[in-house]
């Protein structure tokens, strides 16, 4: 998995979701994601490559909740967004989502916006904000975040975050069949785990509250 290329048989060998009309915006996220990357460090690995990495980590989150869900969420949100690769791939998949990215870091939080704006998403709303002072709300069905919390407390920070019937996706280091025994968190559930496609373990899963 080198390239955007790839990305179609990757999806289909994961059953994971694609379709050829998100190629144009992940192509021109690719473009921003280098020329961002000249200005500020975004990302650990700018290439396209790299990018293929987290744009099938969103793929995985996608997959895992529409499979508790039933339907793409009307709202999501991804906390601490950072160069905003995951929500900005979730918003080309479901261009009717509304997707806030929380991020409180300005360079990366105007990269996103930048990006978007550059990308045509009218979908995506970036707050320059810790997830405290933004005061999102309980008005999202998907609540997302990587690398920002250690794995068992993140349901609880997304808590205040959630719709009735909303649900916590959590990226963690390892297999898909360890996140249920790794998940100690009261008063919520897993739903769903996947394993994200690619050389390093990574794997995704849904909470429910319980």
């Amino acid at each position: 998995m080198s390239t955007l290329d790839d990305l179609a048989a990757v999806c289909a060998a994961a059953n994971l979701p694609y379709s050829d009309a998100w190629l144009p915006q992940l192509r021109a996220l690719a473009t921003q994601l280098a020329a961002g990357q000249t200005r500020t460090n975004l990302v650990g690995d700018a290439t396209e490559a790299g990018l293929l990495t987290h744009v099938c980590e969103a793929l995985t989150v996608a997959a895992a909740a529409l499979e508790v869900l039933g339907k793409p969420p009307q709202q999501l949100v991804d906390v601490g967004a950072g160069a905003g690769l995951e929500a900005l791939t979730l918003a080309i998949a479901w261009p009717q989502a509304r997707v806030v990215a929380i991020e409180p870091r300005k360079l990366r939080a105007a990269f996103i916006a930048q990006t978007a704006q550059a990308l045509g998403l009218g979908n995506v709303q970036v707050l320059a904000k810790t997830l405290h002072s933004a005061e999102a709300g309980a008005r999202f069905q998907l609540a997302t975040a990587r690398a920002v919390w250690p794995f068992p407390e993140w349901p609880e920070k997304a808590r205040g975050l959630l719709a009735p019937g909303g649900v916590v996706a959590l990226h963690a280091f390892g297999p898909a069949a360890t996140l249920a025994e790794r998940l100690v968190a009261p008063g919520w559930q897993l739903r769903a785990a996947r394993d994200v496609p690619g050389e390093k373990p990574y794997a995704v899963a849904i909470a429910t509250r319980s």
